[in-house]
């Protein structure tokens, strides 16, 4: 766990913040719905070891999350630490309220203000916390009135008509480890709906993405589970004299979560720059702290490929290209992966929620117009997953390929041709069984250059494997019964062949080996 620091009523957890920022969102942002589960979290943490809360069995369900975000949080980049302080306010027979106040370095800078509400549950039924337990409540003096009533969006200036609705359908991959769509997914949803009005041009307070990074204040409640192949119906309405979006999902007939959030379009962070702290063993490697790697989970309890990829990616792109390969030297080129081979240790997947991994960049080879770079996440010289990259120079002006300089050849001159280029082969007879999974891609599929971000290509892959197993497909004939577990996979090679984009229809064929039933394909097609 994340070092903490008790009272009473509250608790500190010190440099607690990274997992906020380096899954950074569709603006290169700190990320909205990363922050208000990060909140959840540690407020189940400081209730589970003060009073014992959850040790009985019992689940945390986070219901309700209220943001108040300091222009601060927008300016909170890739490599920072960030310090979290929760404070028990208020609780029920059923559930307890926390705020949290994150901050960061010594002079608390203000990021936001986070009020979570959190109910105890068990198979997904409301539980009462024990007697013993609200005894100990009881003494700290904390509040014991706390209100289950939601948002009523009516008070808040709700109009008669929606803007627009768009659908969402939850996949595998959508579900937490307590198997249900949390609070952070389900703000994912509402996000992506209020996109599709903004692509539209349906809205005047928000009229482009990055409004996104101007909100003030949100607030969203879940009324209800959403589970595997559930329709989420997502209305958006506006309220232009107040600067308010409010957002309403329904499942056929029955609420399952409603918010408002309120734009400041003059928003306008000052935090300082902050140097990202890593440390240059040479001029081709460089490794630096990879704090919270697991701080996503799957259904299945697993720490997250995709997450720990994204990790990866960001760290390339904001520190070893800037301080190895284009230090004296920048090319008119931006750099986009080709090909990845990925490689698993069964430990990854235990990674907890908290553990900070070493991270290690190091070039492998430089070639005409694109170069390798071998990455690793260890502790204690032990590997929990490698990831060998195949990167292009690619000068979206000219539309090609751009060559490196001569300054780069002669600089890496032992790295030049030094490898083999990754290739990933496909099979040379493709079966005409393939099982077919289609995917709607959404807003929090995309990263900041508007496209499908690559680490989430893998958790499509997976998502048709789960669909294949649960339809039954002949696809898939043998080894598995019911899901697929990532956790089985030690090795995957892939190849982005073009980009994605939000609401544009992917459909992912897969289907086992014949020959080889270790081995799964995919081909992905738009």
């Amino acid at each position: 766990n994340y070092p903490v620091r008790h009272a009473a009523t509250s608790a500190t957890f010190p440099k607690s913040l990274t997992g906020v920022n380096f899954y950074i969102d569709q603006n290169g942002r700190a990320n909205i719905p990363n922050a208000g589960l990060l909140a959840g979290d540690l407020s189940t943490q400081f209730m589970n070891n003060t009073f014992g809360l959850f040790k009985d069995g019992t689940k945390p369900f986070l219901k309700s999350v209220k943001m108040t975000l300091n222009p601060n949080f927008y300016k909170f980049n890739f490599g920072l630490f960030g310090d979290a302080m929760v404070k028990l306010t208020n609780f029920n027979n059923n559930a307890f309220q926390t705020l949290c106040e994150m901050t960061l370095g010594d002079n608390k800078d203000p990021l936001c203000k986070i009020q979570a509400t959190t109910e105890i549950t068990e198979n997904r039924q409301v539980q009462a916390i024990s007697d013993d337990i609200s005894k100990e409540l009881n003494d700290s003096k904390v509040r014991n009135d706390l209100d289950d009533n939601l948002i009523d969006l009516q008070e808040l200036g709700l109009p008669t008509e929606s803007i627009m609705s768009s659908s969402v359908r939850v996949r595998p991959s959508d579900l937490d480890e307590n198997n249900t769509v949390n609070w952070s997914t389900m703000l994912s949803f509402c996000q992506h709906s209020i996109n599709s009005a903004i692509l539209s041009k349906k809205l005047q307070t928000m009229k482009r993405k990055s409004t996104f990074s101007q909100i003030k204040e949100l607030h969203l409640d879940v009324t209800k589970d959403v589970f595997l192949d559930d329709t989420i119906d997502i209305s958006v309405y506006e309220n232009v004299e107040l600067n308010r979006i409010l957002f309403v999902g329904m499942r056929q007939e029955d609420i399952v979560c409603k918010g408002y959030m309120d734009i400041n379009p003059e928003m306008a962070g000052e935090l300082r720059q902050w140097q990202l702290p890593i440390r240059t063993k040479s001029n081709v490697c460089v490794n630096f702290e990879s704090p919270a790697v697991g701080f996503r989970r799957d259904r299945f309890n697993n720490a997250v490929i995709e997450h720990a990829k994204s990790l990866i990616a960001h760290g390339r792109l904001n520190s070893f290209l800037g301080n190895g390969y284009l230090r004296g030297h920048t090319l008119d080129a931006i750099q986009v992966i080709f090909t990845h081979r990925v490689k698993i240790n069964p430990k990854f997947y235990e990674i907890q929620q908290s553990d900070n991994l070493e991270h290690t960049l190091e070039l492998v080879n430089l070639g005409n117009t694109s170069f390798m770079v071998h990455t690793t996440l260890t502790r204690k010289d032990q590997v929990f997953m490698s990831v060998l990259s195949n990167i292009v120079n690619f000068n979206i002006r000219k539309g090609k390929t751009e060559p490196f300089s001569d300054w780069h050849k002669e600089t890496f001159s032992n790295y030049c041709n030094k490898v083999k280029p990754l290739e990933v082969i496909p099979p040379a007879k493709i079966p005409k069984d393939m099982h077919k999974y289609s995917i709607d891609l959404r807003y929090d599929d995309l990263d900041h250059h508007v496209i499908v971000t690559n680490s989430r290509y893998s958790t499509f892959c997976f998502d048709a494997a789960a669909h294949a197993i649960f339809t039954k497909s002949s696809a898939y004939y043998t080894g598995f019964t019911y899901d697929f577990n990532p956790k089985c996979v030690k090795e995957f090679d892939i190849c982005y062949m073009d980009q994605c984009r939000e609401n544009q229809r992917l459909d992912v064929y897969s289907y086992q080996d014949r020959e080889d039933p270790q081995k799964l394909h995919f081909l992905l097609m738009k």
